[in-house]
């Protein structure tokens, strides 16, 4: 084989390798020192200026990670305050003295408290009236709750059975179980806005409100 067949297959693993390893200027960058770049790529009067790629590679690199932390700190904010509601209307539970005025704070206060369109409160205990509690059936309650007391499943059968006058204009919601001895208070949170609810939302700063509510009941009965 000729020193010129030698040297081009040469150049073309070179290229081959270069290509499948992208990165490896990245890894070792003194090697663009030992490089000679061409002022203009072949057929074209196009001019190549390393300086401003490499001006132009680290400022969108910069232009992305501000992103990313405009987005955690977005988020970080968010949860902050989150948590002080949350506090709020714990506070707000704890300091109820009778029964009415707690589920007057279940029925009024856990939909303002995400934002919601719609709120609907239902109770698996037949005898237990209060003027804006509606009655639903412990087995179908149930079949909404597995192995959590908040569902952010989505199913599209919960917005009939749990928003049957506002089918038509919630797309997402949330739902809550309260369990209140044997029986069970269930609260369905609605919105209008199809990602206000989705399955992988955090639910913890939820899980320990429900909580507080359920000690204040065992305390109020």
């Amino acid at each position: 084989m000729s020193k010129k067949n030698n040297k081009s297959s040469a150049e073309v693993l070179v290229i081959e390798y270069l290509k499948k390893n992208k990165n490896l200027f990245l890894d070792y960058p003194e090697l663009l020192n030992e490089l000679y770049f061409p002022s203009q790529f072949k057929g074209s009067d196009k001019i190549v200026d390393l300086s401003f790629y490499r001006s132009k590679k680290i400022r969108n690199e910069y232009d992305q990670l501000k992103k990313q932390m405009s987005t955690i700190l977005k988020a970080g904010s968010s949860h902050v305050a989150s948590q002080k509601r949350i506090l709020r209307t714990s506070l707000k539970v704890l300091n109820t003295k009778t029964l009415i005025k707690l589920i007057d704070v279940i029925i009024n206060d856990l939909g303002p408290l995400l934002s919601c369109d719609v709120v609907n409160c239902f109770i698996t205990n037949n005898e237990l009236k209060y003027n804006g509690l509606k009655q639903i059936d412990n087995k179908i309650a149930s079949s909404y709750f597995r192995n959590s007391q908040v569902n952010l499943n989505q199913n599209s059968k919960g917005i009939l059975v749990f928003f049957p006058n506002k089918s038509k204009v919630i797309k997402s919601y949330i739902l809550l179980k309260i369990n209140y001895g044997k029986e069970s208070f269930i609260v369905a949170m609605g919105s209008k806005d199809l990602n206000k609810f989705t399955k992988d939302q955090q639910v913890d700063l939820i899980e320990y409100l429900i909580q507080v509510i359920q000690i204040k009941l065992v305390d109020l009965n």
